[in-house]
């Protein structure tokens, strides 16, 4: 008897920490190519990839003054302590909504984009 309550709670206790593993790093829903297209202007292009175990968040905006084209800005970004939401360079906040697969700041939202449509998009010329 004593036998079958130990391999229940065994059992019970394997099921409790395998539920609490989890399957994917902090942050990884937020990895990839992201486009915020405002219409007026060319659009802004988002870059966020893995640096160990914090991320790298990198904007791409049109630039008219100077050097005519996209300029690119780096900051480091950590995952925060709620599961969707990506702290970058220690201040502005970014959510994920996972029903549309889309991150937004500050009245701002980026659509996921694939690798090649980014990289079409740094080398496309606005037209005027």
């Amino acid at each position: 008897m004593n036998r079958r309550y130990f391999i229940a709670a065994s059992g019970a206790s394997l099921l409790t920490i395998l539920a609490g593993c989890k399957t994917e790093p902090d942050g990884e829903k937020f990895v990839g190519y992201w486009l915020t297209d405002l219409g007026r202007y060319p659009p802004t292009l988002i870059h966020i990839k893995r640096n160990g175990d914090s991320l790298l968040f990198t904007v791409n905006g049109w630039n008219n003054l100077g050097k005519v084209g996209y300029q690119a800005h780096t900051s480091p970004a950590v995952p925060g302590d709620a599961d969707n939401i990506l702290i970058v360079a220690g201040t502005k906040h970014v959510a994920y909504d996972e029903a549309t697969d889309q991150i937004t700041s500050d009245n701002t939202t980026a659509k996921r984009i694939t690798q090649a449509e980014y990289e079409a998009a740094l080398v496309k010329k606005p037209s005027r």
